[in-house]
């Protein structure tokens, strides 16, 4: 076995979240005092919310990056491959460096004989290496992602952030967050610090906004959210949209209605902190793309996947869908995890008129539904339904159709699934 892999291995022996859950943030802060507060060395954005993070993070970055900064970000989870989760001014942190910062840490918490109950789990080890990483690579800004929620999370310890972004909010990870959509929200403003502007994705439900208003309101912080008033769609297809906002025209190559809303919430985080850069705005924004959002990994016929893994995910998915391929039947590529209330995923794209067949399959992880299951959900609401045991099997079966009849195939729910498609995807793919 290699060093890398064997690196690998152990940060995947911690546990990913506390359980139960830590009730504070008292572990991190210990921790990162022991390597001399890293994260206090550079300037920091920091982003929390349902769905949106990793689209919006990635513009960020990419602004900043236009505007000569160098610019770390750290993501959750990885699609691809592990070192995705941190990087420095869009290159990925080597393994060599997730070898040796994770030796480093390691050997700083056997030499302060750190206590079982303060030993990190495997998401703060990582929030940890990413900290020390973009200090010691000198960093003058980055971009933070949440994991899971916000108050509690740790990357949490983050104390005057330039910004505070929430993104789209809907109900996922109810067991840790909460029941109901105010309570999540909550959780998700426990990111907000005092006197730090607060921007809000535009269109979520009305008792989130008022939760982040408020207390926006409460911590003394200047409350921003677009206004969908001043934009306007102007042109909009499967790899690009471009729209017109307070008067000024953007492009995106981010595709969906959705990731127009996520760029007028980053052009309103950046015209706060630097309003003249209009350039490295457009520029940053035009340039992003990340993988797994209605990504299109084959054309003739097109095959596109997307990681909706939540209800509201889905239905934003169902949307792009009918606003991109309008003309297209649609043959759906199902795999889930059981924790993600499958079925009630599922019902909510499974009997649209698009539909023509919907595919179950299996997902790499021990959290996953069985297709069987799946199956059981999707004949509910879609007469063509079926599954498969194997994933190849499925999507040979779905691109041999689409190519004959002319229809689009849409892969789409837990992300754990996004590289084995991918890669069943090329291999299908002929030169």
């Amino acid at each position: 076995m290699d060093k890398y892999t064997e690196t690998l291995n152990y940060l995947h022996s911690l546990s990913m979240y506390s359980n139960p859950p830590h009730t504070d943030l008292r572990k991190i802060k210990e921790l990162c005092e022991l390597l001399d507060n890293p994260q206090d060395s550079y300037k920091i954005i920091h982003i929390a919310g349902t769905n949106g993070k990793g689209s919006t993070t990635a513009m960020l970055s990419n602004i900043f990056i236009e505007m000569g900064y160098k610019t770390g970000r750290f993501i959750s989870p990885y699609i691809y491959d592990f070192t995705e989760r941190i990087s420095i001014n869009n290159s990925d942190i080597s393994e060599e460096d997730v070898i040796y910062y994770t030796g480093k840490i390691k050997k700083i918490l056997e030499e302060n004989n750190i206590p079982d109950e303060l030993m990190p789990n495997e998401f703060m080890f990582i929030t940890l290496m990413a900290f020390l990483y973009y200090k010691e690579k000198g960093c003058e800004i980055a971009v933070i992602e949440t994991g899971l929620g916000g108050r509690l999370d740790p990357t949490n310890i983050v104390k005057s952030p330039l910004a505070s972004v929430i993104t789209s909010i809907g109900l996922d990870h109810m067991q840790y967050l909460g029941d109901t959509i105010e309570k999540i929200a909550m959780e998700k403003c426990g990111i907000i610090k005092e006197n730090s502007p607060v921007i809000l994705y535009p269109l979520n439900d009305e008792n989130v906004i008022e939760t982040v208003r408020n207390t926006a309101f409460e911590k003394n912080c200047e409350f921003i959210m677009p206004d969908i008033n001043s934009l306007k769609i102007l042109e909009e297809n499967i790899d690009f949209t471009q729209f017109e906002y307070k008067n000024k025209i953007y492009k995106i190559k981010l595709a969906g209605r959705h990731q127009v809303y996520n760029a007028i919430t980053v052009i309103e985080t950046m015209k706060k902190y630097s309003p003249l850069h209009e350039t490295a705005i457009y520029n940053g924004i035009e340039k992003t793309f990340f993988p797994s959002r209605f990504e299109i990994l084959l054309r003739k016929p097109p095959v596109i996947f997307d990681g909706a893994h939540n209800i509201s995910a889905v239905i934003v998915l169902k949307e792009a869908i009918k606003n991109l391929m309008p003309d297209k039947k649609i043959i759906l590529i199902c795999g889930m995890l059981r924790d993600k209330n499958p079925e009630e995923i599922i019902k909510n794209i499974a009997g649209e008129s698009f539909v023509e067949r919907f595919i179950c399959v299996p997902v790499n992880s021990p959290r996953a539904e069985t297709p069987e299951n799946l199956f059981e959900y999707a004949a509910k609401y879609c007469k063509n339904a079926e599954y498969y045991d194997n994933l190849y099997d499925a999507i040979k079966k779905a691109v041999d159709l689409a190519a004959s009849e002319d229809y689009a195939v849409v892969c789409f729910g837990s992300f754990y699934m996004a590289a084995d498609v991918k890669k069943n995807v090329m291999k299908y793919k002929t030169p």
